[in-house]
């Protein structure tokens, strides 16, 4: 392949048309005025190319110089005989000839560079404004009430806690328990013709409903008839005297003579001559409602100073929320009613929740929210945002955040479409303007043309006041 190089070509040039063939055989026809490969670090380079690229590269001149560095570097060359009229004597003439180009080609390049630099003069004239107009956007205090769930709100979180505690009071109740039965006789008396056969354990009772019992089986014998001289004088009714005990110990079994009245299932009367006694009481401690309820009052007051200072230690920098602060209570264990015992107590696991609120991120999600209802033109201005009152309310789906708050809107400035209306009108008209953009506070010319603005928008500049918070 044979590739023929331009005088003005520079070595990644050629290096380019190089690349670009196939053909692993090249030859590369150098003309004298060429005066890229004249340099003989130029031919180096592009030996080494060849030879990293595989290329056989021959190259065909007359010049003597290049022939020379080409030889140098073990290319090989074939001289050009009709450019070998090029001898030694002939290399000035071709550098003159080859500066002429150069001069040649530094007038082409100042010309078009006067043509660019025109062109750019033009644009610029056509492009750069020629009046500065500045805008001042309106300000304006923005009140609103927020009302939203609070588990809807970034920065706020539901935390929660919980801790196992036993809490003590001493037992108020008192039982009296009878530790011995009172016991006594009692005559039992038979007004029948024949006699009675009272078992172990007959019951007997008081006027009052107190019981007693037969501690052993007695027979009472029938009525008999009293003679005098064998003439009958009258009846004797049989009587048997037996020991008894009360049913139930204590004290109250100790009763009055005469007392016992009543014996049941047989038709005997009875009769106590002396009291009965022995009976026998001790007053024990016991827990009672009001003790087990105090107990867990104090489980519910401590556990909900515990679980505060444990959601204390996890704010971080965030604050929490009192109102939302509930404590709940599974009771696991505690004294029953009538429990003997000296002192009561109640265990339970108790779990506290609350919200605890990142006051950045709050305001960061306000801010969002309030953006949305500020009026059409405006916009908010978030680091103006501050709240007038903060409250919760308990709704069935939760609780509700309340905030009143109050911020800074600022007009918007379409900088374009303020431009078009803007173009061309006069001094005069400025006013039209300014009631046409309601976020406008204030328009005024800075520089230009004072009684009538230019025609063409690209020629006002607008530029907006920014105000300070």
């Amino acid at each position: 392949m044979i590739i023929y190089v331009d005088p003005a070509d520079e070595l990644n040039t050629i290096v380019h048309r190089i690349r670009l063939e196939e053909d692993s055989e090249i030859v590369l026809v150098v003309p004298p005025e060429n005066w890229a490969l004249r340099d003989r670090i130029n031919i180096k380079l592009l030996a080494k190319y060849a030879k990293d690229s595989q290329k056989n590269l021959v190259i065909k001149t007359g010049d003597p110089l290049i022939i020379k560095h080409a030889e140098a570097v073990e290319l090989r060359v074939i001289r050009d005989e009709s450019a070998a009229a090029v001898e030694d004597g002939d290399e000035e003439a071709v550098e003159v000839k080859h500066r002429n180009r150069q001069s040649r080609d530094r007038v082409e390049r100042l010309i078009v560079l006067l043509l660019i630099a025109a062109s750019v003069l033009g644009l610029a004239y056509y492009h750069l404004p020629k009046a500065v107009i500045v805008v001042s956007p309106k300000q304006e205090t923005f009140k609103y009430t927020l009302q939203v769930p609070l588990d809807g709100l970034d920065g706020i979180e539901l935390a929660s806690v919980q801790t196992l505690l036993t809490r003590r009071t001493p037992a108020t109740g008192r039982k009296i328990v009878g530790i011995s039965r009172a016991v006594g006789a009692v005559t039992l008396i038979n007004q029948s013709q024949s006699e009675a056969a009272v078992a172990k354990g007959t019951i007997l009772e008081t006027g009052s409903g107190i019981l007693f019992r037969t501690t052993k089986d007695v027979v009472v014998p029938a009525v008999t008839t009293q003679y005098f001289m064998d003439i009958p004088t009258g009846l004797t009714a049989g009587k048997a005297e037996v020991e008894i005990e009360a049913v139930e110990a204590g004290s109250q079994g100790n009763v009055a003579a005469g007392r016992i009245v009543a014996i049941r299932g047989y038709d005997l009367e009875v009769r106590n001559s002396d009291p009965t006694s022995g009976g026998e009481d001790v007053v024990l401690e016991v827990a009672v409602r009001e003790d087990i309820e105090r107990a867990q009052n104090l489980v519910r007051r401590d556990g909900e100073q515990e679980l505060r200072d444990a959601l204390i230690v996890q704010l971080g920098g965030r604050l929490m929320i009192d109102e939302t602060f509930k404590i709940d209570i599974e009771w696991t264990n505690m004294s029953q009613v009538d429990e003997e015992t000296s002192e009561v107590f109640a265990s339970g696991i108790c779990v506290g929740k609350a919200y605890l609120v990142d006051l950045d991120q709050l305001s960061r999600a306000t801010a969002a929210l309030l953006a949305e209802a500020v009026p059409d033109g405006f916009v908010l201005v978030p680091e103006t945002v501050s709240f007038d009152s903060v409250s919760i309310n308990e709704t069935e789906a939760g609780y509700q955040l309340n905030l009143r708050t109050q911020a800074v809107i600022r007009g918007v400035i379409d900088e374009a479409t303020l431009a078009q209306q803007l173009a061309g009108r006069e001094d005069e008209e400025i006013d039209t303007v300014l009631i046409a953009n309601p976020g406008v506070a204030r328009i005024y010319v800075e520089s230009g043309p004072q009684d009538k603005l230019p025609q063409l928008p690209r020629w006002l500049k607008i530029k907006v006041e920014e105000p300070v918070y």
